[in-house]
C-alpha cells in the first residue's frame, strides 16, 4: 500500500511544489502534462504583470551571404520586410481559491498521523483541480488567441477585448463548405491557404490543426478518395480512404503538411454530462488552424507570458513570487481557510502571419 504523503500543507513553497506537478492527461492531450496549445504556444516566464509585446513580421531568408575582399569591412546588411511594432499587454489574473472547511482543519491538526495525512492528501486533490481549471482556462486564452481575437468576462460582467492582429485574407470561408462531400475540394482549399501563408510569413502551411469530425469530412470526400485512387492504379479502389493514405496525400504540396486532430475542450460550470455534445471544443468542429512550423528562424510564432502572483508571506505581508502559486490563506472571521490557486498569463502572437484561422463547415 502507498504511503500517504507527509508534508505541512501550510507551506506555501513546497504545496506549490507538490500541486504543480504535471499529471498524466491532465490537459487532454495525452502526455504527461502537456497540451496542444502549449506546443504551439509554450509559457515563458515573465518577471512583471505587463508585457511589451514585440510583434515581428519578417520575410523568409533565402539570400545568399555577400562576400568579403581581403582587408575590406564586412558588408551591411539589412532584412528585407522585416518589420516590428510594440504593444502593452496587461496579464489576466488566473484566481480562485477553495473554502477549507473546519472539520477539515480539525483532521489536519490530528494527533493521529495518518488522519493528518489523508486529509493533507484531500487538500492537494482540490488544489490538483483548481490547477487544472487554471490550465484550461489558459489553453482557452491560446486558442482565442490563435483565431485572432479575445473577449475576456470578468464577474464583474465588464468585458476586455483583445485584438491580436491577424493579417487580411487569414480568416477566410471555403467556398465550398466541407460538409458537402460531392463537390467540395479540401485538397485546393488547402493548397490556397499555404500559398497565403507563404505570400505574408514567408513560409508555407506545415500544420493542419482540426477536430475528429471535421477529419471525417476529408475521409468522406469524393474528390479526396479519387486522388487516391488515381495515384494507386495497381490496387483496389479505395470506399473510405486510410488515415496513412490522407496522411500520404498530403505530401503533393510544395513542404509535407501535417494533420493534427485535436478534440479537447472544457464543460460550462452547470453542465452535467460528460458525453460529446456536453464538452465546449478550444478547436470547434469545422474550424481548421492552419500555421507554419512553430518556430521559423529561431523564433517562435507564439507564446504565453506566465507572470508574477502575490501570495501571502504572513499576517499583514505579501511577497512576490514567479510564475504559478498555491497557498493557504486564513479567514479570521469565519475560522476557517483557503485554498488558493493562482497565475498571471497572457498569450502572444509573435508572429500573427504564421496563423490562418478557416470555417470550412
Amino acid at each position: 500500500m502507498t504511503a500517504l504523503p507527509n508534508f505541512d500543507v501550510w507551506d506555501q513553497a513546497t504545496l506549490t511544489d507538490v500541486i504543480t506537478k504535471p499529471m498524466p492527461g491532465s490537459v487532454g492531450f495525452g502526455t504527461t502534462g502537456d497540451s496542444l496549445g502549449n506546443r504551439i504556444a509554450p509559457l515563458v516566464p515573465h518577471p512583471s504583470r505587463l508585457a511589451k509585446v514585440r510583434v515581428t513580421e519578417m520575410q523568409a531568408v533565402n539570400q545568399l551571404a555577400q562576400l568579403r575582399a581581403p582587408n575590406a569591412d564586412p558588408m551591411l546588411v539589412s532584412f528585407k520586410g522585416e518589420q516590428y511594432r510594440e504593444e502593452i499587454l496587461e496579464m489576466v489574473l488566473l484566481d480562485e481559491m477553495h473554502r477549507i472547511m473546519e472539520e477539515d482543519y480539525m483532521k489536519l491538526s490530528s494527533p493521529d498521523e495518518n488522519i493528518a495525512r489523508s486529509a493533507g492528501k484531500s487538500i492537494i486533490d482540490r488544489g490538483n483541480e483548481l490547477r487544472i481549471r487554471n490550465e484550461k482556462r489558459t489553453e482557452w486564452m491560446r486558442w482565442q488567441a490563435f483565431q485572432g481575437e479575445m473577449t475576456l468576462t470578468y464577474p464583474t460582467g465588464s468585458p476586455i477585448y483583445i485584438n491580436y492582429g491577424l493579417p487580411a485574407g487569414h480568416k477566410p470561408t471555403v467556398t465550398t463548405l466541407w460538409s458537402n462531400t460531392t463537390t467540395a475540394d479540401p485538397i485546393a482549399d488547402i493548397e490556397a491557404w499555404s500559398n497565403k501563408l507563404a505570400d505574408d510569413s514567408g513560409f508555407p502551411a506545415k500544420f493542419l490543426h482540426m477536430t475528429s469530425k471535421t477529419y471525417r469530412y476529408l475521409v468522406e470526400n469524393k474528390a479526396i478518395r479519387d486522388s487516391i485512387n488515381f495515384n494507386s492504379p495497381q490496387a483496389a479502389n479505395l470506399l473510405r480512404p486510410r488515415r496513412t493514405d490522407i496522411d500520404e496525400l498530403m505530401t503533393i504540396f510544395s513542404q509535407d503538411v501535417e494533420i493534427v486532430i485535436y478534440d479537447d475542450g472544457y464543460r460550462d460550470e452547470t453542465s452535467s454530462g460528460y458525453g460529446y455534445t456536453s464538452l465546449n471544443r478550444y478547436l470547434p468542429d469545422g474550424k481548421v488552424l492552419v500555421t507554419t512550423d512553430y518556430v521559423l528562424n529561431g523564433v517562435r510564432i507564439a507564446d504565453v507570458l506566465d507572470g508574477q502572483v502575490t501570495v501571502s508571506a504572513g499576517f499583514d505581508n505579501l511577497a512576490v513570487k514567479q510564475g504559478e502559486q498555491a497557498s493557504v490563506m486564513v479567514d479570521h472571521r469565519s475560522h476557517t481557510y483557503f485554498l488558493r490557486y493562482a497565475s498571471a498569463r497572457i498569450p502572444r502572437l509573435l508572429i500573427p502571419e504564421a496563423f490562418l484561422w478557416a470555417t470550412v463547415a
